[in-house]
């Protein structure tokens, strides 16, 4: 457990334990001159308070009825979260100690969709707190509050492609936008930048395979930081291609993404070369300058591939005031952990995982720590261009899987819309809450299969 004390120069009294998820906050009383002034989150007919705006967007997004209680319960939680981050842009220390510890008493992951996200955007506040003013608050969090696990994440991933259809729609989808750009093509190569366990694969081989003439030499590099993982996905898609009768050669760099160069990419000529962007390329956003996007784009513009595939989240994280992250975060979150109740009970460990998962992510992107800075489609696509790259479409064929993939599912509070604007996407999305979009580029100078190259 870790822990959270407020210096005692500030405010004294008594301490008090409150347990939050992964924290304990040290609540010290407040004196009479310090008293903090909570509005009521429930009953502002005629100015109506920004947390009850925001709580009206969040329960429009739930499948599920909450009774008066719970919902009044939730109202206050995200009243003392709003007002939370109100005293961390102020820099107001009594009110910050105040609503922290109160949250901390609060929220808790086992209960309603607010009660447990409350719980980890309180983490995400103290975090802010502390890196904003550590001669004030400290803290000293276990690990895996703030790096991700790799056997956790690789876990809750699974997880969370057997629960939902969010990442079968990213892969399937793109999958079949691939397929297209692969037509006629006898050699083909699918560099991948975070290939983890190679769960979008499968499908793509098995289409190959079923084409009338398939192709005699199939080709994936995978990236990653994990040797032994790589080598174990290897060995599942050459198993997997074997059985198939699919020639297959892989190849494992083992590196972090921002070291990788053009030589270690194995690009041969005379390849039809694509490009597997998925959940990759908000991670170069930490650059305000957009050197390190321009530096990743410059590396896979050089590969000369026929196609560029892209997934990211469809969410505007990357704000620079607390305020909009915060807001825009909460809403988004939200429609996750809701769409999750649906698919599993919340007693589940699985949905405990996945949550684990998406917590770090929402602590990350409250706290400005790492990598997590999410922007939407109308962003990336200036990005794109801004890097000489240019939409090349997502059509008919490409929706028409993702809606196949969606009635593979009960639940029909998902749905897909194809985004027209600054280019062609797919947006996956929860009610009416954007989740993922999924978009497919080429460099602007240089179309087709791969040229610049070495040779066989």
């Amino acid at each position: 457990m870790s822990l959270i004390k407020r210096s005692s120069d500030i405010l004294t009294g008594e301490s008090k334990q409150a347990a939050c998820v992964g924290l304990q906050l040290k609540k010290c009383s407040i004196s009479r001159t310090d008293k903090i002034e909570v509005p009521n989150a429930k009953n502002e007919p005629h100015n109506e308070s920004s947390e009850n705006r925001l709580w009206r967007e969040i329960i429009g997004l739930s499948s599920q009825k909450e009774n008066t209680q719970t919902e009044d319960q939730s109202i206050e939680l995200v009243s003392f979260l709003t007002h939370c981050a109100e005293a961390i842009i102020t820099g107001d220390h009594a009110s910050i100690n105040y609503f922290l510890s109160r949250l901390g008493e609060m929220a808790s992951p086992t209960g309603s969709t607010v009660h447990r996200l409350a719980a980890y955007f309180t983490e995400g506040l103290a975090l802010s707190a502390v890196k904003l003013w550590p001669h004030v608050f400290s803290i000293n969090p276990p690990r895996d509050v703030i790096e991700p696990i790799d056997d956790d994440e690789a876990t809750a991933l699974r997880l969370l492609d057997q629960a939902t259809p969010i990442p079968k729609f990213i892969h399937f989808t793109l999958n079949e936008r691939l397929m297209r750009a692969f037509e006629g093509k006898d050699k083909v190569h699918i560099i991948d930048l975070d290939i983890k366990q190679g769960l979008q694969w499968p499908s793509l081989f098995q289409s190959l395979a079923s084409r009338p003439n398939p192709p005699i030499h199939v080709r994936v590099t995978g990236i990653g930081e994990s040797k032994p993982e790589l080598q174990n996905t290897g060995a599942r898609l050459a198993a997997l291609a074997d059985s198939l009768n699919l020639p297959f050669q892989f190849h494992a760099v083992v590196d972090q993404l921002e070291d990788v160069r053009l030589w270690m990419l194995h690009v041969k000529e005379g390849e039809c070369l694509a490009v597997n962007c998925v959940l990759q390329l908000h991670k170069t956003l930490y650059d305000d300058t957009g050197g390190s996007l321009r530096d990743l784009m410059s590396v896979i513009g050089s590969t000369n591939p026929a196609i560029v595939l892209v997934a990211e989240e469809e969410a505007d994280h990357n704000h620079h005031l607390l305020q909009l992250r915060f807001a825009n975060s909460l809403k988004y979150y939200a429609a996750i952990f809701d769409a999750l109740n649906v698919s599993l009970p919340e007693d589940s460990s699985e949905r405990a995982k996945i949550e684990k998962m998406f917590a770090r992510k929402i602590r990350n992107i409250i706290a400005r720590e790492g990598t997590e800075r999410h922007e939407n489609f109308s962003q990336w696509s200036r990005k794109m261009k801004d890097c000489r790259f240019k939409n090349v479409g997502i059509g008919d064929r490409e929706k028409v899987q993702s809606q196949v993939i969606l009635r593979m599912y009960s639940d029909s509070s998902y749905s897909v819309e194809k985004i027209e604007e600054d280019g062609e996407a797919l947006c996956l999305k929860w009610q009416e809450q954007p989740l993922y979009t999924v978009s497919a580029w080429a460099p602007m100078d240089i179309v087709g299969s791969s040229t610049a190259a070495q040779p066989d």
